[in-house]
């Protein structure tokens, strides 16, 4: 099967035009999926009602629809599929941030939603400060690196109920993050590369940080009571 347009060759898998050029980038997408199966079972399980839970229901929905995007860049390999790819996680990050305030720090509407433009603009003056190939593109990554470091001490430092589970996420990205970073540098020794092991840690770092938002998490502070 082959493109209707040139493919854009950006990692080590993709030596030609081919829908399959990338076969461990594609089929490792699964773990997207497998994630949001896993949320949507939780949330079913819930007592409170969907509308209640709207948010987490369209994590989940945004969750399906990064590895349905990601699978699309990673075989076709063309600007609308990078949008695919890039828009769903976009979404994901925003929603993601203004649930964790509202339902975990439990924030007012108008604080909420100006740590919320605060990030956006960072993140937006850092995108075009820095040039989009700096770490092999994973620059785009850096403002969420950031904010899951802050949102980990946050939770460390306040009992929240979210430190270990945030620290697991922080340290699963932090080691997706470098293995994303060194897939073109390690074509030469290995021509797989590293990108389809991104993908797989990036599966349950969503997945550990959605669990924080759910509603019958206990705190860190009744865990301490509980053992006492």
């Amino acid at each position: 099967m082959e493109h209707a347009l040139v493919a854009i060759t950006d990692y080590c898998e993709r030596i030609d035009d081919s829908f399959w050029a990338e076969p461990l980038n594609a089929a490792t997408n699964l773990v997207f999926l497998f994630a949001a199966a896993a949320q949507i079972r939780a949330l079913r399980k819930c007592a409170e009602s969907i509308r209640r839970l709207w948010d987490l229901w369209a994590l989940t929905g945004l969750l399906t629809a990064i590895g349905i995007g990601s699978f699309l860049w990673h075989t076709y390999a063309t600007f609308w599929a990078e949008l695919a790819d890039v828009i769903p996680i976009l979404l994901f990050l925003s929603l993601f941030l203004l649930s964790f305030l509202l339902r975990v720090i439990k924030l007012g509407a108008a604080w909420a939603l100006f740590w919320f433009l605060l990030f956006q603009t960072v993140n937006t003056l850092l995108q075009w400060m820095l040039p989009g190939d700096l770490f092999n593109g994973s620059i785009f990554y850096l403002p969420a690196w950031a904010g899951l470091l802050v949102i980990t001490l946050y939770c460390r430092f306040t009992l929240l109920g979210c430190s270990k589970r945030m620290l697991y996420a922080m340290l699963v990205f932090t080691l997706s993050l470098t293995l994303r970073t060194l897939d073109q540098s390690l074509c030469a020794v290995w021509p797989y590369g590293t990108h389809f092991l991104w993908h797989l840690m990036n599966g349950l770092t969503l997945y550990l940080v959605m669990g924080v938002l759910m509603p019958n998490r206990q705190t860190d502070r009744q865990l301490h009571t509980d053992a006492r």
